[in-house]
């Protein structure tokens, strides 16, 4: 009977974790569906219209590990780092657009910088999911954009974010300078893959 009884007990106990490993699951998923299908909100549409490029240009990211180069803004400019500082996803390209324009991209443990006329400036980091944001830089100051990556259930996602001034001097300290060359669309480039 107490054997009886102690199978029935074991049983019900793995039916219960079995169940709370389901529920468990079951959130991820929507987790993963919700991250999938986040809706942009107005503000953020907005500003991907003007960041985000109408092509989707194909980029070939390359990483210089013989020199460092970290200039200083210059007077009549903004100058803009965009650091990935990571190797998590490390072969997923982080392409970086500036006012529709293409002007860098990532991978991991890279960095690279570009200047910009002082004013309102719409970014938008893309791996496969986009990332936008809009910030006002001002002449002769330095920013720092990182392209932060997280695994999604199936694929990588990026976040764009500003970090402050000693933070992304950290990271690119410990990072590469990459450089890129232009494929042509995606579809073009699709193309000569066969």
């Amino acid at each position: 009977m107490k054997t009886r009884l102690s199978a029935v007990l074991v049983l019900a106990g793995f039916v219960w974790l079995s169940g709370l490993a389901g529920l468990a699951q079951d959130k991820d998923k929507d987790k993963d569906k919700q991250e999938k299908d986040e809706v942009l909100t107005d503000t953020e549409k907005q500003i991907e219209a003007k960041a985000c490029p109408a092509e989707n240009t194909a980029l070939d990211a390359k990483t210089d590990k013989s020199s460092h180069p970290t200039p200083d803004a210059p007077a009549d400019k903004a100058l803009v780092y965009v650091v990935r500082p990571t190797m998590m996803g490390n072969k997923i390209q982080t392409k970086l657009a500036v006012d529709g324009h293409w002007v860098g991209v990532n991978r991991g443990d890279n960095y690279f910088f570009f200047n910009l006329d002082p004013g309102t400036h719409y970014f938008c980091s893309q791996a496969e999911n986009r990332s936008v944001l809009s910030m006002k830089v001002e002449a002769g100051k330095t920013y720092y954009l990182q392209q932060k990556i997280t695994m999604g259930f199936m694929k990588a996602r990026n976040k764009l974010v500003e970090v402050e001034s000693a933070k992304g001097k950290e990271d690119v300290a410990k990072t590469h300078p990459s450089s890129f060359d232009t494929k042509g669309t995606t579809r073009e480039a699709s193309a000569e893959k066969k």
